[in-house]
């Protein structure tokens, strides 16, 4: 939050309300924090930390579209706000307008030539038009400005994957999982990757490891079970699936699959 301080009991200013505001969104009370905001905004209609920082808590509780309107004030007061333009696009994004996000990136990445975040999420947003190559220009401009920046690592992954370059991806998750090796994500698509270059072994050590990070996980163990039916371990597969069934029964594909591994099992029993 900008402008954070150790706030008061009873606020009399706008910047003391501010404050308070920024406490209370640090605690994860958004309403709270709201209601401060617009103290602060009653009092000094031109605080435009206190229009940002109330357009970051409607966010918060899910609402993009009344904090564009906060972040379009914000902007409008400061127009060099750059944290107002990079949470702009964010919103934006999220109410699935990459396009219009993207342009707010490009504001922030002009008036910020060095702020990794914001080529991280034109990144996103070009991935989400399919403009993959231009994604992971961005995502390598990230990361030489923050070479410890992981999110970036794993979504770079995810495009050179979806671009059908597996081993370059592996690459990415293996820096992602170095960086922070409680990365559950990092794991999970490190072994759909491994999987596609028929490395089932691998693939299921990475799927181990994403389940202990997240046991309710029913696709990783969906997965597991495919790479075990692969190599020819329908009973071992059938107990993953079983699981990825208690966690979501609705689960259609790992249903699908376990009907075929036992299917598989009933055969190998009759031929002994």
């Amino acid at each position: 939050m900008e402008n954070t301080k150790n706030p008061i009991e009873n606020p009399t200013s706008a910047e003391a309300y501010v404050d308070r505001g920024n406490e209370f969104h640090d605690q994860g009370d958004y309403q709270a924090a709201i209601s401060d905001f617009d103290k602060a905004i009653q009092i000094d209609p031109n605080n435009a930390i206190a229009y940002h920082n109330r357009g970051l808590a409607k966010s918060e509780l899910g609402d993009p579209q009344a904090a564009i309107s906060d972040y379009n004030e914000a902007i409008r007061l400061d127009p060099k706000n750059t944290r107002a333009y990079g949470n702009r696009g964010v919103a934006k994004s999220k109410l699935g307008h990459p396009e219009a996000a993207i342009s707010d990136y490009e504001e922030f990445i002009r008036l910020a030539p060095n702020d990794a975040r914001a080529y991280y999420n034109r990144g996103l947003a070009k991935s989400k038009l399919g403009k993959y190559f231009e994604a992971i220009s961005d995502y390598d401009q990230a990361i030489r400005i923050n070479p410890e920046y992981v999110i970036a690592y794993y979504n770079r992954g995810r495009t050179k994957n979806e671009l059908g370059h597996p081993e370059a991806a592996i690459s990415d998750y293996d820096e992602a999982i170095r960086l922070d090796p409680e990365y559950a994500n990092a794991y999970f698509n490190r072994g759909l990757a491994k999987s596609k270059l028929g490395k089932y072994f691998e693939a299921i050590s990475d799927y181990d490891e994403a389940i202990r990070l997240d046991p309710n996980d029913a696709i990783a163990y969906n997965n597991r079970g495919f790479m075990k039916s692969q190599l020819g371990h329908p009973e071992a597969a059938i107990a993953d699936y079983d699981e990825a069934i208690r966690l979501d029964p609705e689960y259609t594909r790992a249903r699908t699959n376990r009907e075929n591994a036992q299917k598989e099992l009933r055969e190998r029993q009759k031929e002994t």
